[in-house]
């Protein structure tokens, strides 16, 4: 299957989180990396490396490394262009999503992905399968 990767599982991968929680994480990561093809976007990695030092504290450096070392060798990064804005209004008109969301479910529909790796339940709304621990 064809997952688009959300930036709060990037997120969670890359700073402190109870351990309980990090092993299901973890499992939940390596089943994504040895049963699907994972996509994201440029947005994604922008709000990774932001909520990372905004909300955890994580410097910059460290989050970029995390993102050179374990991201980008093992998930295409998509473009985003006018065609995935001209998808993304009708998602924040209709649905009432975020921008960032309505841009990434764009990418979804123009990559012919078949879901989202995400906590966010919002994706839902415009009928996107959701994988989550």
């Amino acid at each position: 299957m064809k997952v688009f990767i959300d930036a709060n599982l990037l997120i969670y991968l890359n700073v402190r989180i109870p351990e309980d929680f990090a092993k299901r994480l973890e499992s939940f990561w390596i089943d994504l990396l040895r049963n699907h093809e994972l996509y994201t976007d440029i947005l994604v990695l922008d709000e990774t490396i932001y909520i990372s030092k905004k909300k955890y504290g994580m410097p910059f450096r460290e989050t970029i490394e995390f993102i050179d070392r374990v991201v980008t060798p093992v998930i295409e990064v998509v473009k985003i262009g006018l065609e995935e804005y001209r998808i993304a209004r009708k998602y924040i008109v209709n649905y009432g999503l975020r921008p960032s969301d309505a841009i990434h479910l764009a990418v979804i529909v123009n990559h012919n992905l078949d879901a989202v790796a995400s906590e966010d339940k919002d994706f839902e709304k415009a009928g996107i399968k959701r994988l989550w621990i």
